[in-house]
């Protein structure tokens, strides 16, 4: 029998390595898939040798243009509008699956695996993402939006291993990324660089400046609004006397409001659009919410308004939900389903 051919999506670093490796030690026919995101960007040599020790073909599909009309356009509108997007929940969506898949598909390949942390079940023919093994790595909030047909057609080998595992294989097997630092920012942020600064300045959107207010008075100016988000203390340069955070952000003023008081970033209910399921079905009660990719999980109660709309109440309270972040509803471990928090 030949052996079943599989892509792996190869990034250059040692998760997207390992998995890769893995599915060549359990006897897959394995092609690599790179996919180009900046058209000028460098040759990676530690991608080339990763693939050349292996012994895998590597496939090269340019997606620039995609990448910045469906990833880095829309998400920098998205923080001239007073939001705070996430760039890599939309961007596995609108963009690294479907090109995987595409890229495969040219390829006459049916399956492709990745590096991310986060677990793949099928029961009853539905396909269930669950936390990874390793909690401080686990992906699954940036992957809520994938479909069942979506899921049907990829694997995660690293989701019951921890990231020192990970390194320890790529070690062991003398990979050239094993000691590779991990990337901590947005593959297309700028060192130094706030992410909303890098888009704007990327496409080329104007600045809406404006004022800091705080119980009515102007207290300051800034210098836009895509470089700030909701409860943010530092970088603001106003000077109260006492610690200062960010309350709310207009964009047709342009105004900033300020408070100093942390009870008030505080909100037990706030509205979520474009929710999507995995199963396809809303789960069953005692899910728990979580406003952002570092906060824990909350109790939440769930209720639907109209145009796929729902009212989320958590108990206790949290702090600073924004605008354009995802909402990623859990039951126990398993990945319901998440949409955009739209508004508080």
């Amino acid at each position: 029998m030949s052996k079943e051919k599989i892509a792996v999506a190869m990034s250059g670093g040692v998760d997207s390595a390992v998995a890769a490796y893995l599915a060549v030690r359990d006897g897959f026919q394995v092609t690599g898939i790179h996919l180009k995101m900046e058209p000028d960007a460098p040759a990676d040599q530690q991608l080339y040798a990763s693939c050349r020790m292996l012994g895998i073909e590597l496939i090269e599909h340019d997606c620039s243009a995609e990448f910045y009309d469906r990833v880095l356009y829309a998400s920098a509108m998205e923080y001239a509008c007073g939001r705070t997007p996430n760039p890599c929940c939309r961007c596995n969506k609108v963009l690294k699956f479907a090109e995987l898949l595409r890229a495969a598909d040219m390829a006459g390949i049916n399956k492709v695996f990745t590096g991310h942390y986060v677990r793949l079940s099928c029961e009853n023919g539905i396909y269930r993402l669950t936390k990874g093994v390793d909690l401080t790595k686990d992906q699954s909030y940036f992957l809520y939006r994938l479909t069942q047909n979506e899921l049907s057609r990829v694997g995660f080998p690293l989701g019951s291993l921890t990231k020192c595992e990970v390194r320890q294989i790529a070690a062991e097997v003398h990979l050239p990324c094993a000691v590779r630092k991990d990337s901590q920012d947005a593959c297309f942020q700028i060192p130094g660089e706030c992410c909303g600064e890098t888009l704007r300045r990327r496409c080329g959107l104007p600045v809406k400046k404006g004022r800091f207010i705080h119980q009515g008075k102007v207290v300051g100016r800034h210098e836009g609004i895509h470089r700030y988000t909701l409860g943010q203390r530092q970088g603001l340069n106003v000077a109260l006397g006492v610690p200062a955070y960010i309350k709310s952000i207009s964009a047709d003023s342009g105004n900033i409001e300020l408070t100093t008081c942390q009870d008030e970033l505080l909100t037990g209910s706030f509205t979520v659009k474009n929710i999507s399921w995995q199963s396809g079905q809303m789960p069953e009660p005692d899910l728990t919410v979580r406003v952002r990719y570092r906060s824990p999980g909350v109790a939440c109660r769930l209720e639907k308004l109209a145009d796929n709309r729902w009212r989320v109440y958590t108990a206790p309270p949290q702090r600073a939900v924004t605008p354009g972040q995802a909402a990623v509803f859990y039951h126990g471990d398993i990945l319901a389903g998440g949409g955009e928090i739209e508004s508080v």
